[in-house]
Order: structure tokens, then sequence, then C-alpha cells
């Protein structure tokens, strides 16, 4: 639908990233993949991503950059026992960099 659009996407789940890269396969030189966390600060950050245990041992749909809380009292068979270290940046310090001085659109999956 539009072609010369710019796709910039954010990841910093390691199985999210490799998911992400497998399906669009040979499309994804149509597209930025940032394996960075988009944050209020620069820098690196614990990033707790989701596992569980038995049937949904390989559970791996959810994950933050904030500790979850609420989360576990409400479905106790999810973990976050893994975190793992990843870079945060601020969007308006990316798009400066990237000299992005308009975005069109953004969606975007919030936790926290």
């Amino acid at each position: 639908l539009c072609p010369q659009a710019q796709l910039y996407c954010f990841e910093p789940d390691p199985r999210a990233i490799a998911r992400f890269k497998k399906k669009l396969g040979p499309s994804l030189d149509r597209v930025k993949l940032l394996e960075i966390a988009i944050s209020d600060r620069n820098g690196m950050i614990d990033f707790h991503p989701s596992n569980a245990d038995g049937d949904a041992k390989e559970w791996d749909l959810s994950g933050s950059i904030r500790r979850p809380k609420n989360h576990l009292t409400e479905y106790d068979w999810v973990r976050f026992d893994r975190p793992v270290s990843v870079e945060t940046r601020r969007l308006d310090d990316w798009c400066s960099e990237a000299k992005l001085n308009t975005i069109d659109f953004i969606w975007m999956d919030v936790q926290g």
C-alpha cells in the first residue's frame, strides 16, 4: 500500500528477533530492525522475558523492561526469572541520530 514507506522496528527480546527475521525472510531488507528497547533513557537495562513450566514451557510471548508484578498474580504459571541485558534508547535521541524529522505512524506495544 505504501511502497515508499520506511519501516523501523524495535525489538529487545532475542527470541522475538529470531522469529521476526525468520518470518520476514527475503523481505527483511525492506525494514530496519533495531535490536533495542525504546525507553525513557539511553543505556543498558535488564529485560525480563517470559517463560513458563510444564505444557507452556516454550511460552515467550511477553516481556518487559519493568519487573512484572500483577501479571504474576493472575498468571502464576508464567515466569520472568531469566533477565537479559538490553540496550535502551530514547525515541527522540534515536530519531535525531537517524535524521528523522517526521513520523507518520507509531504502533507501540507498551508495558508498565
